[in-house]
C-alpha cells in the first residue's frame, strides 16, 4: 500500500510532466487543460487550506523557475488559489460533482484573474485586456480542464477491489 503523501508526489510529478510534454499536443485552438491547478484543485479539496497554499506555493515557485514570467507570479497566484479552495471546502461541506465542477470553472477564473491582474500591473495595460482575457482565453481552458477532471471523477467512481487478510 502507498501512502498517500507518496501517491499525491507522483500525481503532481505526472502532471507536471504531463503539462510541459503532452497538453500542448491536445490542445484544442488556444485552449489546454491545466493538470497542475486541476490536482491542485483535488489536494486542497482533501487537506484544506494550509496543505493548500503549501503545495500551491511550491508548484506555483517551481512553474515560475521553468516558466518566463514574472518570478513570483505563479507562486503568488497558485497560493492565493489553494488557500481559496482548501477555504471553500472547509465552510461548504457539499461534495456532490455538479457542485465540484462548478468550483473547478470559478477556481480557474479566479486563478486567471489574479494571473492576469499581476500582468496589467506589470505591463500597464488596461483593465479590458483582462476581461477579454478572462472571457476568450480563461473560460475554454476551464471548461476543457473540466472535461478532463471528469476522468478523475469517473476514476474515482470505480468500485475498488476489497483486500482479505
Amino acid at each position: 500500500m502507498i501512502p498517500d503523501p507518496v501517491k499525491w508526489l507522483i500525481a503532481f510529478l505526472a502532471a507536471l510532466v504531463l503539462q510541459t510534454s503532452f497538453v500542448p499536443a491536445i490542445s484544442l485552438g488556444n485552449a489546454t487543460p491545466d493538470l497542475l491547478l486541476i490536482v491542485l484543485f483535488f489536494f486542497s479539496l482533501k487537506y484544506g487550506v494550509m496543505p493548500g497554499i503549501f503545495v500551491g506555493f511550491f508548484l506555483g515557485l517551481g512553474q515560475d523557475l521553468y516558466s518566463p514570467s514574472l518570478l513570483g507570479q505563479n507562486a503568488l497566484v497558485k497560493t492565493l488559489t489553494g488557500a481559496f479552495i482548501g477555504l471553500f471546502n472547509e465552510r461548504v461541506m457539499r461534495t456532490d460533482p455538479l457542485v465540484k465542477t462548478v468550483l473547478l470553472i470559478v477556481v480557474f477564473i479566479v486563478h486567471d484573474a489574479l494571473f492576469m491582474a499581476v500582468q496589467v500591473l506589470k505591463l500597464h495595460d488596461s483593465l479590458g485586456s483582462l476581461f477579454s482575457g478572462l472571457f476568450f482565453r480563461t473560460l475554454p481552458r476551464a471548461l476543457y480542464s473540466v472535461a478532463v477532471a471528469a476522468l478523475f471523477y469517473l476514476w474515482e467512481m470505480i468500485p475498488k477491489p476489497s483486500v482479505r487478510k
